[in-house]
């Protein structure tokens, strides 16, 4: 029998499920909160702006933790001018309403108490499927099948469709980053796929995820990617897997698609892309199953949502939609995918007493180890350099300076989790007294004492960047892991082959300060 998370641990004797997936379970629930204000004040939310209008106005939540309270910054700005301020305070689970109109108490606001309400659908707990642990060592990058050598003699590879040999001028809207096996394998056994259904993947990347559905269940894949790169990498990787007659790739624009044939699409996208993906996907038949890697659908909530802890300790998140049939007039309410409304915003939320978290710029992606040392060694790293690495993740950059080369090192990202394992590596290495790892936005730092600056950014990111490093000593080095800094000449560029078995080559780029623009 496969392994599968269940539902009762009485069930576990009768499953041969290894122990590390057994399932810790902890409810989470979107929680619909009420807010009403004169119809021509304006709301704003932890910051954040509504674009809803009208008296009553409506919210809804993350999954968040049936039971905890909650709080959120609301200020309000009546038409005469007038600016009210409150912290509202609720309870996960629990739908809650306030009330801010002028006759309201301006008091702060509480919760009411609701009943639920008989009938009402109860929300999808989130299961916690956890990998056997492992000693807490330096993450290193997601492993991957090792590729066998390929032989002199040239074999036929699969070519893509006709009429994709016209490559989309659009480049990818998002950087590939290879998802975890177990995560690959969890997305698959969520959406319950059989040899009956056919999987698209939008962006593709490698093909990993239709490769595996062909492999492991016989099903029909089509892995869609925007990228010529990506697509010749799944090309070989199906034709190396041997499921050529199960799995079509296509080199497309995922937002142009045709995704009518698909039972089940899985997603590794950014927040924004799965909203933009989201009238494309309503129009699927019903049954179809969504299946996304991390990110969620907005006010969307979901069927089902499982944390996975991969191989290194990170931990993942799946989520599951189901297509259903439009409610019919009398109908039981179901758990119909929500459409998109106006007076409905999604916003982010603080448990009580914390501090709203800072949101990263760009996903965290660890840099391979060999890529790692190929930037040091490009930018002469010395005893008497310092090297800043903005946006450092684990710290594996600025450890690796400290304990190969003996220089001083500064590693800051806005990330509370990164800095937490930047601590526990720079701990486990020894290396306390050269490196400091500190929780801060990259995009106010003073580099000027840094004579090396380390970069995995994105381009616009990079260019955001360059007042604070023309600010550097002139000949200090910067090094930027695949992205260049755009508009700005480098002086040498690298490939590194990161050993990791699919094929991907990572580019490094040496830039010295002053920054010279391209002509």
């Amino acid at each position: 029998m496969r392994s599968r998370l269940c539902f009762a641990l009485s069930l576990l004797a009768a499953l041969s499920i290894p122990a590390f997936l057994v399932a810790q379970h902890t409810v989470l629930v979107s929680t619909v909160i009420t807010i009403r204000v004169p119809a021509d004040a304006k709301l704003e939310i932890g910051g954040y702006a509504t674009k809803s209008t009208g008296e009553v106005r409506h919210f809804v939540t993350p999954p968040l933790r049936v039971g905890v309270e909650y709080t959120y910054d609301v200020v309000i700005a009546y038409a005469d001018g007038t600016v009210r301020r409150e912290v509202i305070a609720f309870v996960g689970g629990k739908p809650a309403s306030f009330d801010f109109r002028p006759h309201a108490p301006a008091e702060k606001a509480e919760p009411k108490k609701t009943q639920e309400k008989k009938g009402e659908e109860k929300k999808p707990p989130i299961e916690k499927k956890v990998e056997e642990k492992k000693p807490p060592a330096k993450k290193p990058e997601d492993k991957k099948p090792v590729e066998e050598k390929k032989s002199v003699e040239k074999k036929a590879e699969p070519v893509p469709k006709k009429s994709d040999q016209t490559p989309p001028q659009r480049k990818p809207d998002v950087i590939f980053v290879p998802t975890p096996q177990v995560v690959v394998d969890t997305m698959l056994e969520l959406a319950k796929v059989t040899k009956s259904d056919v999987v698209y993947d939008l962006g593709c990347g490698d093909g990993r995820i239709v490769v595996t559905a062909a492999k492991k269940y016989g099903a029909r894949g089509k892995g869609i990617d925007i990228d010529p790169e990506r697509v010749k990498e799944s090309l070989e990787n199906v034709k190396k897997n041997g499921v050529e007659k199960l799995v079509t790739i296509e080199q497309a624009d995922l937002f142009q698609a045709d995704l009518s044939e698909a039972t089940v699409i899985t997603l590794y996208l950014l927040p924004e892309l799965n909203l933009k993906l989201r009238p494309k996907l309503q129009k699927l038949r019903p049954g179809t199953r969504i299946v996304s890697h991390d990110f969620d659908m907005g006010n969307w909530i979901p069927d089902r949502l499982i944390t996975v802890t991969d191989e290194n300790g990170l931990e993942h998140e799946v989520y599951l939609w189901i297509i259903r049939e439009p409610e019919k007039p009398g109908s039981k309410p179901g758990s119909q995918l929500l459409p998109q409304r106006e007076d409905s915003t999604f916003v982010l939320l603080q448990e009580k007493d914390q501090k709203p978290k800072l949101k990263p710029d760009v996903v965290y992606v660890p840099t391979p180890q060999r890529v790692v040392e190929k930037m040091l060694e490009v930018a002469k790293v010395t005893k008497d350099d310092v090297v800043y690495d903005l946006g450092c993740g684990d710290g594996r950059i600025v450890v690796t300076a400290a304990s190969k080369y003996g220089c001083k090192a500064v590693g800051y990202d806005i990330d509370p989790e990164r800095i937490k394992e930047s601590l526990e590596n720079v701990k486990k290495k020894g290396v306390e007294n050269l490196v400091k790892i500190e929780q801060r936005d990259i995009f106010t730092v003073d580099v000027s004492p840094a004579t090396v600056v380390c970069l995995y950014l994105l381009p616009n990111l990079n260019a955001k960047l360059v007042p604070q490093l023309q600010k550097m000593k002139p000949g200090s080095r910067v090094v930027t892991h695949d992205f260049r800094i755009p508009g700005y000449k480098h002086v040498q560029e690298f490939e590194v082959d990161p050993g990791e078995g699919f094929g991907r080559k990572h580019m490094v780029y040496l830039y010295i300060i002053p920054l010279e623009k391209e002509k």
